[in-house]
């Protein structure tokens, strides 16, 4: 699979789990010196090659009025790590979460235990803000963690495989569900 196939598979797999709505969340992955991002406003469940744009890591260009709004954030991410994949989903048991809880998130079962073990909870930004993009950037260049929440927003996946970061967001998901269920 390449890069566009592998961010329509991906989008088809979020939105068909739940993990985004019609228009919402973005995918990149990034390339050398390449991103690959979604479209602003695309419907990540029916994305087309049309539905990415190639835009550069290290600078603005014209075609940033059309990516996702918030590429700021992909791209500071990408300035300061070397992780090559990013996927931001709007989770809803998640997001729920975040509501309720001040820090982070400790999944109850077993499988998020395993794979998650913690998920740090970011204060609240407004989206495709240069404050999120900062916040999200730093905690990813100082952390160990691949996927955060941000308090009221979303969640945010970084990992050198799309496919990881996909699981990540399913897993945080699957776990936020069972918490929310039991508690």
């Amino acid at each position: 699979m390449n890069i566009i196939e592998e961010i329509i598979f991906t989008g088809k797999v979020l939105y068909k789990e739940g993990l985004v709505n019609s228009h919402a969340g973005n995918i990149s992955v990034r390339d050398g010196n390449t991103i690959y991002i979604t479209r602003t406003g695309a419907m990540l469940g029916y994305l087309t090659e049309n539905d990415i744009v190639k835009v550069p890591v290290d600078k603005t260009s014209d075609l940033d009025k059309i990516a996702s709004s918030e590429l700021i954030v992909h791209r500071a991410v990408y300035q300061k790590t070397d992780y090559k994949a990013i996927i931001h989903a709007h989770p809803v048991n998640a997001v729920a979460l975040s509501f309720k809880l001040k820090e982070k998130f400790v999944p109850v079962d077993n499988e998020g235990k395993l794979f998650l073990k913690e998920v740090p909870i970011l204060p609240e930004y407004p989206s495709a803000s240069p404050e999120l993009s900062e916040a999200v950037s730093n905690f990813f260049a100082d952390s160990s963690h691949n996927i955060i929440i941000v308090k009221t927003h979303g969640s945010f996946a970084a990992h050198n495989f799309l496919n990881y970061a996909l699981k990540l967001t399913s897993d945080l998901e699957f776990c936020a569900k069972i918490f929310n269920l039991i508690k």
